[in-house]
């Protein structure tokens, strides 16, 4: 067998040697890093759907402001709209938890009990916190037997008696364990533990929060491989840069029996920027109660 890099590109770019075993530490960096970024891009999606239920819910205010609601057919329309939002959420939350200590696995190929840690971080957060415990039982009753937003509130009040008062328009909506109950299946100690109403939107807070402890112990489990794969892959291109003095792109690893190439892997790191990128954006999450929104005009 033969190993090298070279360009994947026009004319005759010069190859660099290298051996077995650098070949396969490439092969397992690239492994690696394709894994990091799928966490990173199912976490990525359950933020977003956690955003847009949170948009949801300021839309129904804003329309409320504007429009004003009365009949029967406007609170369909918004419980279905709300209804839907927080389905995404759910269900991208059970594709993320169901594919996160695989990957944490996968980024950690020589280490035994990955699988078993992750799962201990969701456990935990579910012993410990009683909007996690409840929004996973809501998600089974979604799935499995109706709706979950069942009452929607509109109001609004005056901030202040004097003449820069501004009347402020909110909504609120929830989930009553007079319709959960219904459900057999439903959770018996989660229906104990309940109050009449939960507000969803609280709900759906806290329970994003432990989901970003969850992700954010996933990430420091596998943070040292990582980085080192990505070293790895970087040193793949530095080192054909000083034997390339021009830019390139196209740089591959290759595996040759004779004049049969068995094997080819990309030295490409632009997108693992993506990871970096939205593992910027989606920073640990704490104490999401305690922060809201306001479009409140500021007078001078």
């Amino acid at each position: 067998m033969e190993y090298f890099l070279r360009l994947c590109t026009m004319g005759d770019p010069p190859t660099l040697s290298i051996d077995s075993q650098r070949f396969i530490q490439l092969k397992t960096s690239k492994s690696i890093l394709r894994e990091a970024l799928a966490l990173e891009e199912e976490y990525e999606i359950v933020i977003s759907n956690y955003i847009d239920l949170e948009k949801e819910s300021i839309n129904v205010s804003i329309s409320h402001m504007v429009r004003g609601y009365g009949s029967y057919v406007d609170s369909f329309d918004i419980r279905i709209a709300l209804n839907r939002r927080l389905m995404n959420l759910l269900t991208s939350v059970r594709l993320y938890a169901d594919q996160l200590a695989s990957h944490c696995s996968a980024c950690l190929p020589n280490e035994i009990g990955i699988k078993e840690e992750v799962k201990s971080f969701f456990s935990n957060e579910y012993d410990k916190n009683f909007n996690y415990r409840f929004m996973e039982a809501l998600r089974n009753h979604l799935q499995h037997y109706g709706t979950a937003v069942h009452q929607v509130m509109y109001g609004s009040r005056w901030t202040s008696i004097d003449i820069d008062g501004l009347l402020e328009f909110s909504s609120n909506f929830s989930a009553e364990k007079e319709f959960l109950v219904a459900n057999s299946h439903f959770k018996k100690q989660i229906l104990n533990e309940m109050p009449e109403k939960v507000d969803l939107i609280s709900a759906s807070r806290g329970y994003i929060e432990a989901l970003s402890s969850i992700h954010n112990k996933s990430r420091q489990t596998i943070s040292k491989k990582v980085d080192e794969a990505r070293a790895i892959m970087q040193a793949a291109k530095d080192d054909y840069r000083a034997v390339y003095k021009k830019e390139f792109v196209g740089l591959s690893a290759y595996e040759f029996d004779g004049a049969v190439k068995t094997d080819e892997i990309p030295i490409l790191l632009n997108w693992d920027d993506i990871r970096i990128e939205l593992v910027k954006r989606n920073s640990y999450l704490v104490n999401l109660n305690k922060r809201y929104v306001t479009a409140q005009v500021k007078k001078k």
